[in-house]
């Protein structure tokens, strides 16, 4: 949903909400607009990154909320602008209280491995260890994934209704579980029927005002979209990369409703191929100054490539406020970024 488009473009590019206007009007009116402009990204950029290099990296918490806040309130649809009223502090101090969380499991772990030391049993403590470190971080992935959509979803807002996800971190860890084993285990062959399943849970859990979005995906159908994508990335030399994220994006929205309507996106490969070279022109000839346009052009190009097939009923969508959502899982996920960077 939109939210996906409130951080830098990524992998996972990417983890939407999309739009309401009435049917009779021009395509260009049926579309989410995105009005931001390079310099004012790179003004943010400037501004984020010598703060953050001044606070010793503390200003990172508040550097991100700036970006999602820009992001959001660039968005417009059917007239109405999107909003962001997540905050740097609550950001850092989630940080915090996941660290505390960290230090906690990482003595318990340190006690249990020190007893299991003490039995004779040879690789005793080393089959101990490799266990909790994947029994660990098999528990965090849920606890991330649902409080981390929590949060962004619940500081989401338009026309003055925030969104929000009613997922359970139990039921996205079975999900996870199997579906991470089962690819694990076929050898990536199973990852679209994952995928498809995973994403139906997390959009019919996705909701706007107290509206769930639906979801529906076959995995025969993304297994062959990613054969073919592969194939042919690899025959064309990755020329074809291009093309692939196309349908990949026109897959996902083709099959994303909302209030039983669809949305639709058309968005061809010789559109990314062109913008991707571009992006790729300015930023080598700028000597990476332009890096700020090039997110701007592409973002523009995936956002407003979006339409919904049918006026949204807004009378009948009333709000439904997440008043238990926090920051902490963001918190963990920031912890565990910065720990890998540290041992990388």
């Amino acid at each position: 949903m939109i939210w996906k488009y409130f951080s830098l473009p990524n992998s996972n590019i990417v983890d939407t909400l999309d739009t309401i206007y009435p049917l009779g009007k021009s395509m260009s009116n049926t579309r989410l607009q995105y009005h931001a402009t390079g310099g004012q990204l790179f003004i943010l950029f400037l501004k984020n990154m010598f703060l953050t290099v001044v606070t010793l990296g503390i200003y990172s918490f508040w550097a991100r909320t700036n970006i999602q806040k820009f992001m959001a309130e660039n968005l417009e649809w059917a007239g109405e602008r999107f909003s962001f009223h997540g905050t740097g502090k609550e950001r850092f101090i989630g940080f915090l209280k996941a660290a505390g969380v960290f230090i906690v499991l990482y003595i318990a772990i340190m006690i249990i491995l020190w007893i299991a030391n003490k039995i004779p049993v040879p690789y005793f403590a080393t089959i101990i260890g490799a266990v909790l470190f994947i029994g660990v971080i098999l528990a965090l992935v849920p606890i991330i994934i649902v409080g981390g959509r929590k949060y962004i979803t619940s500081r989401t807002g338009y026309r003055n209704l925030r969104f929000g996800f009613d997922g359970k971190i139990l039921e996205v860890a079975k999900i996870y579980g199997k579906g991470i084993l089962l690819t694990i285990v076929t050898l990536g062959i199973y990852y679209p029927w994952f995928f498809a399943e995973k994403e139906a849970y997390i959009q019919s859990k996705t909701r706007y005002g107290n509206t769930n979005f639906g979801f529906s995906a076959d995995g025969k159908e993304i297994f062959f979209l990613y054969l073919k994508g592969f194939l042919l990335s690899i025959v064309t030399l990755g020329i074809y990369y291009s093309w692939f994220l196309a349908d990949v994006q026109n897959y996902i929205w083709n099959r994303t409703s909302f209030q039983g309507k669809k949305f639709r996106s058309d968005i061809t490969g010789g559109k990314i191929f062109v913008n991707f070279l571009v992006a790729y022109l300015i930023i080598l000839f700028t000597l990476g100054i332009g890096f700020a346009w090039a997110v701007v052009r592409l973002t523009k190009l995936f956002i407003e490539s979006v339409s919904l097939e049918a006026e949204v009923d807004f009378s009948s969508i009333s709000a439904q406020p997440d008043t238990k959502a926090n920051a902490t899982a963001e918190g963990l996920e920031a912890l565990a970024e910065t720990l890998e960077a540290f041992l990388s």
